[in-house]
């Protein structure tokens, strides 16, 4: 039995103390907004220990609340396995349509990293010199 994630885009509520006195959890709300009322409804709550510094404890609430995202961004890397395979009935012969469907989710996928902190930055270094060529330019190409 297959069960999929309530449906619709979560989001997570304040991170609060449970009370003022050692010893505390961190506890948040997770909501869903229902995509055809757009409206919010509660789908569970995160507890975690009080041990736990206040931006770790953040950054954990919101990885949660990202599960869905992630859930499709793993769907979609099945499937460009699949495509790539030659015994799998949606094989693709062709890397670009194995590589559109990753396109696809390039956003998503950016958008995730960037909230937890792990986005690539784009580096301002020159192709060649990353790659460590550092052999002398005979053409005259480069200025």
């Amino acid at each position: 039995m297959s069960r999929l994630p309530t449906p619709g885009e979560w989001c997570e509520g304040s991170l609060c103390r449970t009370t003022a006195d050692w010893p505390f959890h961190w506890f948040a709300e997770i909501a869903a907004m229902d995509p055809v009322s757009g409206s919010y409804t509660c789908i569970g709550t995160v507890r975690q220990a009080g041990a736990r510094r206040y931006d770790e404890a953040l950054a954990n609430l919101r990885l949660i609340a990202r599960a869905p995202v992630m859930l499709r961004l793993l769907q979609s890397v099945a499937q460009v396995l699949d495509m790539s395979d030659p015994d799998n009935d949606a094989f693709a012969d062709s890397a670009a349509d194995c590589l559109d469907e990753l396109f696809q989710q390039q956003e998503p996928l950016r958008g995730l990293l960037r909230e937890v902190g792990l986005a690539q930055r784009k580096s301002h270094v020159p192709a060649n010199d990353q790659i460590g060529d550092d052999r002398p330019d005979l053409t005259g190409s480069r200025a």
